[in-house]
């Protein structure tokens, strides 16, 4: 077989990638001292021993379900608001600096002012509501603003009901700025509840359990609960936008 020809194939365009990354951080645990940078081996051996503790998975969860219920919340609500001020271009104009200071604000000092308004325990409900509110906002907008709207006159003259018009015209526009913005937000959502946690340090979470690893200088936790992260907000962003391109082939052509 060709070089050309396997080299075409994804499986070995990702292991080969996946070989020099992890040639890379072996050979930054050989040059840096061990205490301070786990290399492999170290980490996958944490991570194996975190599997086998109830304490790792019930973090999992109770982080996961605080983000989640802030992410549902904010595509709910940026949702709504998006198909408000599309006919109520005041309240956009009025929105306009609120969402332009969510976008701008570093996540931290929203957490600090956040710990004020609410216990550490829904900090990360509020912080992931915060980074992922503008972006489920301004894409739908978009999407909204970009509906074609022959499309529209072609089902006002046909007299489509609105469950129609919206299956036929409305979800074809919008679900692909749905998933772009799904895509950007759902990661933002993780690293940000996750971030509100190791300042707010609710009991039993992922933020806690991070916290803990670097006071103690347990850097192979600490790496192996990075990589838990990762490894998450991948398979969360997989599971959502395999939902919303479900959503997108069913509902993606005019009925």
């Amino acid at each position: 077989m060709k070089a050309s020809t396997i080299w075409a194939k994804r499986w070995f365009r990702i292991g080969v990638t996946a070989l020099f990354w992890l040639a890379v951080w072996q050979a930054a645990a050989v040059l840096l001292p061990k205490l301070l940078f786990a290399g492999p081996v170290p980490t996958v051996r944490s991570l194996l021993s975190l599997l086998r503790n109830s304490e790792f998975w019930f973090s999992i969860a109770h982080s996961l379900g605080k983000i989640a219920a802030g992410f549902l919340l904010a595509f709910g609500a940026g949702c709504l608001l998006a198909v408000v001020c599309r006919r109520m271009p005041v309240l956009r104009m009025l929105l306009g600096p609120l969402i332009q200071g969510m976008k701008s604000l570093p996540v931290a000092c929203f957490i600090v002012v956040a710990l004020i308004w609410v216990r550490s325990e829904w900090i990360s409900v509020l912080t992931a509501f915060f980074v992922v509110f503008p972006a489920v906002y301004i894409n739908l907008g978009e999407g909204l603003r970009h509906t074609d709207q022959g499309m529209l006159e072609m089902a006002r003259l046909f007299h489509l009901t609105p469950a129609k018009r919206l299956r036929a015209v409305w979800l074809p526009a919008c679900l692909p700025y749905l998933l772009s913005a799904c895509r950007v937000s759902v990661g933002m959502a993780l690293k940000a509840g996750v971030a509100g946690e190791i300042i707010g340090l609710p009991r039993r979470s992922i933020g806690e359990q991070l916290y803990l690893s670097k006071l103690y200088l347990n850097t192979a936790d600490l790496f192996a609960w990075s990589l838990v992260i990762i490894l998450l907000s991948l398979a969360l962003e997989r599971l959502l936008v395999s939902a919303l391109a479900a959503v997108q082939r069913k509902w993606g052509t005019a009925v």
